[in-house]
């Protein structure tokens, strides 16, 4: 597996620097997410910001994962943009753009994997149709083959409330679809949200299309990131069960919300991979 770190918790942090003290520690993958002022396809210093971001992790051999799940980049006033799984054709087009213009953004850049979530459909949750599931396959079909086109790798990342809310229903989703491969982008506080357990049990059940594994810890039924150590997950033994199904993808360490904490919760983070 390749240790990996997500920039969402060194948001105090200079992104370029943040990588650079990263691969120092022993990380070979990073994730970024796009957001406000940082990264934003909007931001007349875009283009830059991509080229440097390029340049360190390539400079460092890093794998470099685009993670779309952004907040208030769309709208100031929500929390998530347009939904991939909508019920309304123009805003599922909308989602489907974006992602499709940060695949291209990955091409450029080399990154070695996007990872996005289906978002709501607008219904009831866990009341989403067949048709509704038609539609997002659609969807994911045609980005799939775009992806294949550029040559970079896509993954589903299910996430709480979704219409693709948990790994359960990633793989009920297969049913729908035409492409060869969607890659599971598994986010284990979710999993631990969706009550997915074992946890390893579904990973070791989905390992040939496991595409990247996002390592938080939580607290049963809480959807905050806490440090490493302080929830619910056995995480030395996720750590050993992906080494048993040799696992070659990132697993992404994730710490959202301590950003004040800097550097060090990345350093306890790799102590993670050291353990036999």
């Amino acid at each position: 597996m390749l240790p990996g770190y997500h920039t969402v918790g060194l948001l105090q942090h200079d992104l370029t620097t943040a990588i650079e003290e990263l691969a120092a520690l022993g990380y070979r993958a990073v994730a970024v997410r796009p957001q406000r002022g940082q990264l934003a396809q909007a931001d007349p210093w875009f283009g830059q910001q991509i080229l440097r971001l390029a340049d360190v992790t390539a400079k460092h051999q890093l794998e470099l994962v685009f993670d779309l799940d952004s907040s208030f980049i769309h709208d100031p006033w929500k929390n998530r943009g347009p939904a991939l799984a909508s019920s309304n054709p123009d805003e599922a087009k909308l989602a489907r753009d974006w992602i499709e213009s940060w695949l291209k953004i990955a091409a450029e850049a080399k990154a070695c994997l996007v990872t996005f979530a289906s978002g709501q459909s607008n219904g009831a949750i866990g009341q989403d149709t067949e048709s509704t599931l038609t539609c997002l396959a659609h969807e994911l079909d045609h980005l799939v083959s775009t992806a294949h086109e550029l040559e970079v790798t896509i993954a589903l990342r299910p996430k709480h409330g979704d219409c693709i809310s948990t790994v359960a229903q990633w793989e009920r989703l297969q049913q729908w679809l035409n492409a060869d491969v969607l890659g599971l982008a598994a986010d284990i506080g979710e999993m631990l949200l969706g009550h997915e357990i074992p946890l390893a049990d579904r990973l070791d059940r989905n390992r040939k299309a496991l595409a990247c594994v996002y390592l938080c810890d939580r607290r049963t039924d809480q959807a905050v990131d806490q440090p490493i150590g302080q929830g619910d997950i056995a995480q030395d033994r996720l750590i050993s069960s992906l080494r048993e199904i040799n696992f070659e993808g990132p697993v992404v360490v994730r710490i959202e919300g301590h950003s004040q904490q800097g550097l060090t919760l990345a350093e306890q983070g790799m102590q993670l991979f050291k353990t036999p």
